[in-house]
This record gives C-alpha cells, structure tokens and sequence, in this order.
C-alpha cells in the first residue's frame, strides 16, 4: 500500500548561507511495505517500470532482482542473483544488464524484464561489472578485474560476445562510461592514489584529462542528458563536493561547499537540475541544486539514512530514494545454556564491535548519522560504557592491538580515509598515515609492533605498508601492486594473507606474505575469498570458487593447495576459536542471518539462533564459553516525491 508521509520540519541553515531555510522538506510516497530491504531502484527508459534487488528468501544468502511498474505494483522477480549492484536498462527498455553470481563469483548478465533467462555476456575469470548500455542496444560497457593484476574497463558487443578496451592503450587501472549518444567516453583513471577525469571519442582515443587535482571520481550518473558535462566527486578541499565540468574545456563549476562530504550527484532528465546525498547536519540526507549553480535545497530531514544514489524518473521531476531505517545491538549468547543478553542498549544503532584479547571488553562503534561515529569500550560482563571519541567523523573497524592497550582504526576526520590509533584506556587519537588518497584495511601484526594497511600510493591498484603505533613514516612492505580487498592476519602468526588479482586471468584471490615481504598465491587460480587464519596458522577459512561456479566455505592450507569444504551453500564462516576447534559462522534462512557452530573435527554443527532478525559480525571469547554478535532490524525502503512546485518556485 502506498502511505503519504509529510514532515513539518524546517530546513536546516546550510554553512555559507547557501539553503533556503523558509522553505518545507516536500511531501513523499512509501512505495515499498514496511520490513522490506529494497536496493539500487532504477526506472526503465521511459519511467513505466522499476527494478531493484531485495535479499533472497532461499538459503543461498544472495539478492534477488526484482522489476514493478513504477509504483512497485505487480512485481515479478527475475532470474537474476548476485549482490546488491548497478541496474542498467537497455535503451528500448526490455533488458537489464547487472551482475550475476549464477556463473561464478561475479558475471555480466542480460535479462529480458519480460521473461526468460538470464544471458551471461562476459567470460572473465573474476569479476564483471555493467556501467552502461551504448544506444544501439548492442554494446555494453562493463568494468572487470583483469589479467595484469588491475581493474580496468571494456565494451562487449550482445550479439557477437566479443570484448574489447573501452579506451586504447590505457594501461592504468580505470573505469568508463559512454554517453548518452555513445559518442564520447568518459573514464576514471587510478594512478597510484591520484584519481582524475579523461574523456576519450566513442572508439575510446583521442584522450584527454578534463580534471587535474587527483582527487576526483565519476559515476553511472555522471552524464548530463544532453552529453556535454559530467559530474564528479571532488576531495579536493578535504571532503566531498559536487563539481560539473563540460567537455567542451570550460572551466568547471562547484555546486556544494559544505564542510561535510557531498556525493552520489544525478542529473534530472531535464538536466536542470541535480540531485545528491549529504552528511551535513549530522544526517545523511538527500538534495538538490540547479545544475547551473544555485541555492541547495533539503529534500528529506529524518534520522533515516539515504545513503544510495537518488534516482529521477524519466521525463518528470518526480525523485527516488532508498531510506535505511536500522536498530542495532551487540548481544552474547552462552554456548552452555542457550542464554542471550543485550550488551548496548536498544536506543543506540552499534557498528562494528570486537572482544578485547583478556576477553574482558568490547569495543564497538555507534553510528551516529551524517558519517558521524562514537568509539566506545564496555566491560563484557555488563556496566558503564567509556566513550573513547565522539563525533569528529567516521570510526571504521576498530581492533585491538594484541596486548590490548591500544586500538587503530580508520577515520575520514582528518580529509579522506587514513590510519588512527588510540590508547585503550582514552587520551587522543593519533594519526599515522596522513596521505592524500585513502588508507583502509588497518591490521595489527602478529606482536604488535606494527599496523599494516593497504595504500594505493605508488600502485596499480593497491600495496601493504606499515607503520608503527608510536608514529613514523610508512614503509613499503609488498610491491605486487595488485592488492585489493583487505588483509588477515592473527596474532601470534608472523605470515599474513591479503586480497590479490591474478596477474594472469584476473581472479579475485589472495596471497601469503611472509615477514620478508615476499608472497605466494593461494590455491590454483581460483576465485578465493580468505576469511579467518587458524590459532597455529597452518591452516584458512574462506569462500573459494567451486568447478561448477558456485562459491562453498573450506577450510584449506596456509600454504595452498588442498582443503576441504565445511558448510552448506550461502552459509559462510564468522569466526574461529581461539583453541582451533570450532568456528563460528553465518546462514541464511528467509531473508535473514542466523548463527551456528561448526566443530572441526568431526563436521557437526549447532544452531545458536533462530530470529527474524539478523545476526551477524559474530566472535567468540578467548575462554570459548560464548559468541558475541550483532542484532540488527533493518527497513530498506524506496520513497518517490514529486518536486515540480519545489523546483519550479526554485528557478
């Protein structure tokens, strides 16, 4: 049923003097019901039809594709799994193109809207990613991990199969998106940490770089309707703006200046106006700005997050949105009795979280809205909670160090991502890595001496560096250039694992990097998601790419080669026991998550919960006597306005 809501709330005063503060948040319509968890919305070309994805109700723990008619009546779900991503429609609007985890760990696909099976178009052995249709509703723009160890981009013609570079002899990682008349591409290029704008003709030469600084990013959404200019993403004063530049070498323009980070920009199908996400006011909320330059102007004001691109419905001004209502808690179970206890009250929404190494605290995040994060610490036995930082910006994946005095984690409180540490016991937080690109993946080694991260400084794509906790320049620990994803490493076990593209055919696996530096690649050149390390480091977990496609739990050798798989389809590892002989881990069931454990020497399992909710982010304590995990309730809502009276008094 569809539910008009109106909010009475005024504008909040944007810095600078820039937002209209007479002015009302419009009216809006709840196209999805209350309890569902609907992604990525995007209208077919001539603004009948919608698709998005929405978990799968089976027990494989994927998303389902979903297309209605604009009001989301009469839906029909196609035969299409895989994650929640892009939604690209054919220009005459009967296909979709997305990607698929049906013929491996990640695939382009093409689906009629109107029935029948899906169509895998690519044939890359990792991951296949559509962008964009161009107008002859044969050729397809996709990006993919490739062989060199790198990301880069192609266009396969639907009837032919054939694949080729969507821009010639570009060597650098990047990604490209044709225009809307398909005679022009545009393109990001990652140069190490320098990311910038080109524009090539539709045989992808002939380029130029439209952008300088190195702090700048395209979308899908970049194009303007007409094909003269792009938006982008800039960081160049330190967060996120929206910028438009035309191709034709004008000057560009800035449309925000807030001193909090603007982003997901998408034009209106009259190109008069654009449409973003903001985390000004301590919210994530969406806006708009004339695309000529202008006064910004709020379209929701709650506490519910909007935090995926907002989409307008072809020739109208009406605009879609996904808003994220979400309750969160940490919780422990014990394994002897079966009983649970909230350890965060419900009036907060926690993070991520993780057990001290005594086994004594947790550590957890409060997510705050607007990219604002508390840091807190808490004893596991119950009592009054620490606030280690509060406000400032993001807190991502907090860990302790091995002795537990100290906890890294990653920030955007100084300009982009970086590497911060702080004392355990409170103090403030010191900034290791103070680069111009973004730092991610923050892992303690095996003694806590040092903290490895993962940097696209100097790379392809991305290196290990480390650094120590008291401070210093960063080295270099790996130089393959290929790292992606994230780094694992226990403490205890001086070897550690990280996220690495094969340098032949482009597969998503990892490699074992030794003190020295020096890594082998693990298993046989087979997609290879590692998740956890064993107590005596002889031993992984991960999700690793069957002969079939499908993608099954093992446990396998530190040193590559054999294993054995562990758990059932769409179930997957959470955590591994201190003492080596169970493991924590995830299944699906409905739509939601649930947890059990899995011993390891004879395969039994037992089931811990059985909730509508979701139950994830699960770790057992050093003494093995209980699980600590989160709880979360989440709505994941499509909303459509109608903004013409709103944009019309705007012009």
């Amino acid at each position: 049923m569809r539910v008009i809501a109106r909010s009475a709330m005024l504008l909040a005063l944007v810095l600078g003097g820039c937002a209209d503060d007479d002015a009302l948040v419009p009216d809006y319509t709840v196209l999805s019901a209350e309890g569902a968890r609907h992604m990525s919305p995007s209208y077919s070309p001539d603004g009948k039809r919608i698709a998005w994805w929405a978990p799968g109700t089976d027990s494989l723990g994927e998303w389902q594709l979903w297309v209605a008619s604009a009001d989301l009546s009469a839906p029909v779900k196609l035969p299409v799994r895989g994650y929640n991503n892009l939604i690209a429609w054919s220009p005459d609007g009967t296909r979709i193109a997305t990607m698929s985890t049906q013929f491996g760990v990640g695939s382009a696909v093409v689906v009629p809207v109107s029935g029948g099976e899906a169509t895998r178009v690519t044939s890359n052995a990792g991951f296949d990613v559509p962008t964009a249709w161009y107008p002859d509703g044969d050729r397809l723009a996709y990006y993919a991990s490739a062989g060199g160890g790198t990301i880069t981009s192609f266009v396969v013609s639907i009837r032919t199969g054939v694949s080729a570079p969507a821009v010639a002899g570009e060597k650098r990682p990047y990604y490209a998106v044709p225009s809307p008349a398909g005679t022009h591409i545009a393109y990001q290029v990652v140069d190490g940490d320098r990311h910038t704008v080109w524009l090539a003709d539709s045989a992808g030469r002939n380029a130029r770089q439209l952008t300088m600084e190195g702090f700048e990013s395209i979308s899908p959404t970049s194009w303007s309707p007409d094909g003269r200019e792009l938006l982008y993403v800039s960081r160049r004063t330190g967060t996120a703006d929206i910028w438009v530049i035309p191709i034709d070498g004008k000057p560009a323009r800035q449309l925000t200046r807030d001193v909090r980070n603007d982003f997901y920009g998408s034009w209106s199908s009259d190109g008069t106006w654009v449409a973003f996400v903001s985390e000004r006011g301590r919210q994530t909320d969406v806006w708009v700005v004339p695309a000529a330059g202008g006064i910004e102007r709020r379209i929701t004001d709650t506490p519910a997050q909007e935090y995926t691109p907002a989409r307008w419905r072809p020739g109208t001004h009406e605009l879609t949105f996904v808003a994220e209502h979400a309750q969160s808690s940490v919780w422990a179970i014990d394994l002897a009795n079966g009983t649970e206890r909230r350890l965060t009250p419900d009036s907060i929404r926690v993070g991520a979280f993780f057990i001290s190494p005594d086994g004594r605290q947790v550590v957890y995040t409060i997510v705050r809205g607007g990219g604002i994060h508390d840091l807190v610490v808490m004893p596991l036995a119950g009592g009054g909670s620490r606030v280690l930082l509060a406000g400032g910006g993001t807190v991502i994946q907090p860990r302790w160090s091995p002795d537990g005095s100290k906890i890294v984690f990653e920030s955007d409180r100084g300009g982009t991502n970086d590497i911060w540490v702080i004392d355990a016991s409170g103090g403030t937080p010191r900034q290791l890595v103070n680069w111009p690109g973004s730092e991610y993946s923050a892992r303690w080694n095996a003694d806590g001496s040092a903290v490895f991260f993962i940097s696209g400084r100097d790379a392809r794509v991305g290196d290990v560096w480390k650094v120590s906790p008291d401070g210093g320049e960063p080295t270099r620990v790996t130089r393959n250039g290929s790292v992606g994803n994230s780094i694992v490493t226990r403490a205890g076990v001086d070897d550690f694992f990280m996220g690495t593209i094969d340098p032949v055919g482009g597969q998503l696996g990892y490699s074992r990097v030794r003190p020295d530096g020096s890594l082998n690649a693990v298993g046989e050149r087979a997609n290879t998601f590692v998740s956890f390390i064993s107590p005596s480091g002889d031993s992984l977990t991960g999700d690793v790419e069957q002969p079939d496609g499908k993608m099954r739990s093992m446990i396998i050798s530190a040193a590559g080669g054999g294993g054995r798989i562990i758990l059932k389809p769409g179930e997957s590892v959470a955590w591994w026991s201190e003492d080596g002989s169970m493991l924590v881990y995830n299944i699906s069931a409905g739509g939601a998550r649930d947890l059990g454990i899995f011993r390891v020497a004879d395969g039994t399992t037992r089931r811990l919960t059985t909730t509508p909710e979701n139950e994830f982010g699960a770790e057992m304590t050093p003494d093995g006597k209980a699980v600590v995990f989160s709880r979360t309730k989440i709505n994941q809502r499509i909303f459509t306005t109608d903004l013409s009276k709103l944009l019309a008094e705007g012009k």
